[in-house]
């Protein structure tokens, strides 16, 4: 009987939970919405109810929709590839937004270092990395310059602001060779510029400092290396985003204008200075040319605001889409950009500007043809035309612009010049006429701008790779086999238009004033008048090519054991060929090895070495071998350290040392000497270097990696010191009883060292507000060891013992300011033989060596570099919602520059010239002031300072070595992106965002005349610039 009491309590219980069941399953709700990250809908997310796989789900189609039946309070997951997995508990029914966080492999996880990557948080090499979105928002069109600033130990120096050569100078952790100190770059693993790339098809910029981190480049890595990578495809719905920019541009800064009038009252003090009386102006020519009432006669020519247009127009567009299946994924880029001229256009004549069109293309493409097997393919390139007037050089332009006087000859003779003066031997010659130069050094720079020639040049670059993946599972776990080919071929071609042949005209005003004809023609007497315009013809074509293939073959290994131990390691061979046009062809090849080794990511073991040969030495010093090692302590890893100090999240200790190589040569030949044929006979001109080899640096570096309250505050600093020898330096010491030279040799030696910083604190509140405030700072410092410098050379005359690029071999001290009197003149010491004409307001020499002369033995270093030793930057980045601000600024410290000795010298080749520096001369009662007295001609001439009119205010003086420190508003930028959702509903889109963008807006300097930001006074070049940009993104 119990036991069937039992079986029917049993009975009952069963069918009230099966009731209960029931009531629960018939609370059914239907649960619709939409899934959408920060730019609109997310094609393709699986949304499923957690824990009940066996219920299905649904995937979102185009609109992110989906509805789907749950239980009430069960909660929903929604996943998709390149998110974090989302998950919401639901009790009501009702529509509904799941928003989607991206959770790529962020750029901050993953680094990229020599022929792989490496997660961050392993990596014991000095190693910098920008991403895409930075590239992007900076504005600029050539990525050599984006980069400024944002790479702690990254010097950048940008010489010219012209439109498609606009390339920066990049050094890592200052200079280091005068055989060249620009870094090895590398894009997709292969040996290529990278200036030319669009910042839209660029996923990140590794910058890799240290020998750990380059000695696997072996003889090509010791200026450092910079690895580019571009996009690739992530599996997903496709992505496709457009954007467009257009922009004006105008000089960050021009020379000074100073007027005729100035430079006729300067002129007369300088003639009053040497008694020349009967060559002053009279009060009324002064009058005339201030007030400008007769422009014909007198003019005035400001010439780069004559010539220059108040703004260029600049324009970039990108358009590209990504995605991909399990098996094929895809990144596909087409972009445009446009620098547009500030060059006038004069007479008519397209060719008398500049400009510059590129279009870039890219496609990236893996297939995975096997769960094991992974091809990708990369093919890229671009095309480009870069246009500039006066063919023969750009810097000619710009220099007669420099120089030329503005009061000695008009800009050119307008219309109305013939109504005033006629032509008396072409009474009906009409319209505009050239005017020459009157006489003057410096030709008319208007008049070569309307000789109508010009130089367009046209490339074409074409890159292709293919990488083979093999997995190797089956031998071991871990093992994998990679190989890479690839081609990259550049074209190019150069258009050539002659100058077109334009009388050029002055007038002669005495003729004028007499009643004869005026107008004197620079053709000859039997010219017949022609009305313009001539016809163009085309001067011709020339054609270079270049081709390089590469290849390589890996086996890797990556494999955790035990949870515990990381072992990585990679043997790889590759080989480089490169042929350029008749030009002899180059070959290198290269072995490479890499073993890691990490214990639960505390204690880190790097090991690298590079087995480089080259054909450019000699045969017994073709391959290289160069070995580094590194260590490192993920101190906050260590258990006692999160337990005493949750608050510091992050203390990394590394330390690298190791050796790296430079191939750089000034001769493929080296090893062999060199002869020539004279008179019948073969004569050797330079003996052989049968030892060639390349030079080795010697680098160590120690670095500290540190993070506070999660890793909003990080502040991350290394310090480096690198010994470099076998530099190849042209032999001093060679006697003359030799009776040949030699060619370079291995004796070189140079030591350098410095401290790179950054300091970031990034800060975002529950109500999506942000603010990011960092900095960075780089200090070094060189020293040459060994220059080979000539035997008895006195030591501040030797080039060893100073600083590489300063200003070492061969400048003259002023002592004291100026000859302010009669007897200091005749009282200083002195052996110079033009003297005579000498008088006070001069400049006074130094007696360096103390010996009572003035000689080129008192010739010696003045401290300091073009290059500063002092780099730093710091930015500001503020953001709400959808509206983002950052800026960036750039400066340097300790930093000089060469203004030549053709700007220090008024009245130059005796045209009627000064600049602004000039304008604070000496008087009696202007001791203090910054340049000399003035002189037309030489004051008097020094053997050590100079020949012809180069007189003594054109000797090399420390007063042109001037100090250009500069701190410079580098980038500002502002967006503002349209919600999501909204944008989707009114137009269909992803996304919508509009931006703002300056480059270059001030800057901050001591300096009178120049621009800071370059190595040199820099005349010739054609003026950096100011940007300012308004752009849409259009996320499809």
């Amino acid at each position: 009987m119990k036991f069937i009491l039992k079986l029917l309590l049993a009975a009952l219980a069963v069918f009230w939970a099966a009731g209960a069941g029931y009531a629960q399953t018939a609370r059914r709700i239907t649960v619709s919405g939409t899934v959408t990250d920060e730019g609109g809908p997310v094609v393709g997310a699986t949304v499923m109810v957690k824990g009940h796989p066996e219920a299905g789900g649904q995937v979102t189609g185009a609109d992110g929709g989906f509805s789907i039946s749950i239980a009430s309070g069960q909660t929903l997951q929604v996943s998709c590839l390149g998110y974090k997995t989302a998950e919401k508990a639901f009790k009501e029914a009702g529509d509904w937004y799941v928003v989607l966080e991206e959770d790529a492999v962020m750029l901050d996880e993953v680094i990229a270092v020599g022929y792989g990557v490496q997660k961050k948080e392993s990596v014991v090499g000095s190693i910098s990395q920008v991403g895409s979105e930075a590239l992007v928002n900076s504005g600029t069109t050539n990525i050599t310059n984006a980069i400024a600033g944002k790479l702690a130990g990254v010097m950048t120096y940008q010489s010219s602001g012209q439109p498609g050569n606009n390339d920066a100078t990049i050094f890592i952790r200052g200079l280091s060779s005068w055989n060249g100190s620009g870094p090895l770059v590398m894009v997709d693993g292969i040996e290529r510029s990278f200036s030319e790339l669009d910042p839209n098809e660029v996923q990140s910029i590794s910058v890799l400092k240290d020998a750990s981190a380059t000695a696997v480049f072996g003889a090509k890595g010791a200026n450092g290396v910079i690895l580019v990578t571009t996009k690739t495809g992530t599996k997903g719905a496709p992505k496709m985003k457009l954007s467009v920019d257009y922009g004006l541009s105008n000089p960050e800064k021009l020379p000074a204008f100073i007027d005729a009038g100035t430079i006729a009252e300067m002129a007369n003090v300088a003639r009053r200075n040497e008694q020349s009386f009967s060559a002053l102006f009279s009060d009324a020519q002064i009058d005339a040319w201030r007030n400008g009432t007769d422009p014909l006669r007198y003019p005035s020519n400001d010439w780069f605001r004559d010539l220059l247009t108040d703004f260029g127009q600049d324009m970039t567009a990108n358009f590209n889409m990504s995605g991909g299946t399990d098996k094929v994924k895809y990144f596909v880029s087409v972009g445009y950009t446009h620098e547009g001229s500030i060059v006038r256009q004069v007479n008519n004549w397209s060719g008398t500007t500049f400009n510059f069109n590129r279009v870039n293309f890219r496609s990236n493409l893996d297939f995975q043809f096997t769960p094991t097997t992974l091809l990708s393919v990369k093919f890229g390139g671009n095309t480009g035309v870069v246009q500039n007037p006066n063919s023969t050089t750009v810097a000619g332009l710009f220099t007669q612009m420099y120089n030329a006087s503005p009061m000695m000859f008009p800009a050119f003779f307008p219309e109305s010049a013939l109504e005033r003066i006629p032509d008396l031997d072409y009474p009906d010659a009409s319209g505009i006429r050239l005017s020459d130069n009157n006489g003057a050094y410096t030709s008319n720079p208007y008049t070569t701008l309307a000789s109508g020639d010009f130089l367009q040049t046209t490339t074409s670059k074409l890159n292709t790779d293919f990488i083979l993946k093999q997995d190797l599972d089956f031998i071991t776990k871990g093992l994998y086999a990679r190989a890479m080919v690839s081609l990259t071929t550049s074209f190019a071609k150069y258009s050539q238009q002659g100058a077109q042949s334009y009388p050029t005209y002055r007038i002669d005003w005495d003729a004028y004033e007499i009643g004869a004809n005026p107008w004197v023609s620079s053709q000859a007497s039997s010219y017949v008048y022609v009305e313009p315009p001539i016809a163009i013809t085309q001067n011709g074509t020339a054609r270079s090519t270049s081709m390089v293939f590469y290849w390589e073959a890996s086996l890797n290994y990556a494999r955790k054991f035990k949870k515990k131990h990381n072992v990585t390691a990679m043997a790889l061979f590759n080989q480089r060929e490169y042929n350029s046009g008749a030009s002899f062809p180059h070959r290198g090849q290269g072995v490479v090895g890499r073993v890691t080794y990490d214990y639960k990511g505390i204690y880190l073991f790097e090991g690298n070495i590079g087995v480089t040969g080259s054909e450019q030495f000699a045969p017994d010093y073709r391959y290289g071998v160069f070995p580094s090692l590194a260590v490192g302590y993920y101190v906050s890893k260590e258990k006692f350290w999160k337990k005493a100090m949750p608050w510091w999240s992050t203390m990394k200790l590394r330390y690298s040392d190791g050796y790296v190589g430079s191939d750089k040569a000034s001769d493929n030949w080296l090893y062999y000497s060199s002869y020539i044929k004279s008179s019948g006979n073969i004569i050797e001109m330079k003996s052989a270097n049968v030892s060639a080899r390349w030079e080795t640096a010697h680098k160590r570096d120690l670095g500290v990696e540190m993070g506070w309250l999660k890793d909003a505050l990080t502040f991350n600093v290394d310090f480096y010191d690198e010994y470099r020898y076998d530099m190849l330096v042209t032999p001093k010491d060679v006697t003359p009883f030799v009776g040949i030279a030699y060619k370079d040799v291995n004796k070189g030696k140079l030591k350098k060292h410095g401290i790179d910083f950054e300091l970031k604190w990034r800060k975002t509140t529950a109500r999506k507000f942000y603010y990011e405030v960092g900095g960075m700072l780089g200090i070094n410092e060189n020293r040459i060891l060994d220059y080979d410098d000539p035997p008895y050379t006195p030591e501040y005359q030797k080039v060893a013992g100073k600083a590489y690029q300063s200003q070492s071999n061969g400048m003259t001290s002023i002592d004291s300011g100026y000859y302010n009197t009669v007897d200091e003149i005749h009282g200083y010491p002195s052996t110079l033989t033009n003297w005579t004409n000498m008088y006070t307001g001069t400049y006074k020499l130094l007696d360096f060596n103390g010996d009572g002369t003035i000689s080129s033995t008192d010739l010696h270093a003045i401290a300091g570099s073009a290059y500063s030793p002092v780099t730093y930057s710091f930015n500001l980045g503020l953001g709400y919602k959808g509206l983002s601000f950052n800026m960036l600024w750039y400066g340097n410290a300790g930093k000089y520059i060469d203004f030549n000795r053709g700007y220090e010298k008024e009245f130059i080749k005796a045209d009627l010239t000064v600049h602004k520096a000039q304008l604070d001369y000496w008087t009696p009662t202007n001791r203090d002031a910054s340049h000399s007295n003035l002189a037309f001609n030489d004051a008097y001439y020094s053997s050590f300072g100079g020949t012809g009119t180069n007189g003594f205010n054109m000797a090399l003086l420390d007063h042109t070595w001037r100090k250009s420190d500069y701190l410079t508003l580098k980038e500002l930028y502002l967006s503002y992106k349209f919600d999501g959702p909204t944008v989707n509903k009114i137009l269909g889109l992803r996304g919508l965002s509009v931006t703002a963008t300056a480059n270059n807006l001030f800057t901050f300097t001591d300096l009178v005349e120049g621009d800071p930001q370059r190595t040199t006074l820099a005349a010739s070049y054609y003026p950096l610039m100011r940007t300012f940009k308004l752009g849409v993104k259009l996320d499809f």
